[in-house]
């Protein structure tokens, strides 16, 4: 999930592959409070995560959660380093990386929501 909201980069624990789990940049293991002031959340630590999105290989220091809304929520860190460029009335999102932009179609509409990227 692409989240202008969010300043980082987020995935749950459950999203990442076991090999992840050795591979920890920082072993945090704390709580952080949420935009509403109320919430907080455990973080597990942080981590370099690469991610295929078609064509281009991308990478970006996340946090890691134990629970998410979603998989992985990439936020404005991700946005303003790829130079993401969101055009919903065409259904598209383009990326920059490498002196190459890359652009990518997707369907909010649909139930079952596939999206050209994965993890790598």
């Amino acid at each position: 999930m692409i989240d202008t909201d969010a300043n980082r980069t987020f995935i749950s624990i459950k999203a990442l592959d076991p090999s992840y789990g050795k591979m920890f940049v920082n072993k945090l293991h704390k709580c952080v409070s949420l935009a509403d002031g109320y919430s907080s959340i455990s973080v597990y630590g942080t981590l370099n995560l690469s991610i295929t999105m078609g064509d281009t290989s991308t990478s970006i220091k996340a946090f890691v959660f134990k629970e998410l809304c979603a998989d992985c929520i990439l936020g404005m860190d991700f946005i303003n380093k790829y130079k993401l460029i969101i055009n919903t009335e065409e259904k598209i999102i383009s990326l920059y990386n490498n002196y190459k932009r890359t652009t990518l179609k997707f369907d909010i509409n649909s139930n079952e929501k596939k999206y050209p990227a994965r993890l790598i």
